[in-house]
C-alpha cells in the first residue's frame, strides 16, 4: 500500500498516523502532526512557516533530507491546505 501524502506538510505518512476528523474518523488527507479533531493543529501557520519547518526538520532531524525538503516545498502550493492562500 502506498503511503498517504499530507495535504498540509506534503510528507508521506502511514495509516497509523492519520489525522482525525471531528467525528474521530481518520483523515486520508492529513497526518496527525498537522490535523487533529477536525482542525489544523497550528491555525496560524502560513505556507512560508511550513517551508521553514520542513527545512528545520531536514537540518536538525533525520526525518527527511535537505533535498526531500526542497522537493516538498515545491509542491506545497498545490496541496489542499495551501492551494488558495497564494491568491489572497
Amino acid at each position: 500500500m502506498r503511503p498517504f501524502i499530507c495535504q498540509c506538510c506534503g510528507l508521506p505518512f502511514s495509516p497509523k498516523i492519520r489525522g482525525t476528523n471531528r467525528d474521530q474518523s481518520l483523515s486520508s488527507d492529513y497526518c496527525l502532526d498537522c490535523f487533529k479533531n477536525g482542525e489544523f493543529r497550528d491555525h496560524h501557520l502560513t505556507i512560508q512557516d511550513m517551508e521553514k519547518k520542513l527545512l528545520i526538520r531536514a537540518r536538525h532531524h533525520d526525518e527527511i533530507s535537505l533535498e526531500e525538503a526542497h522537493d516538498t516545498i515545491k509542491i506545497l502550493p498545490d496541496l489542499k491546505r495551501w492551494r488558495m492562500t497564494h491568491i489572497l
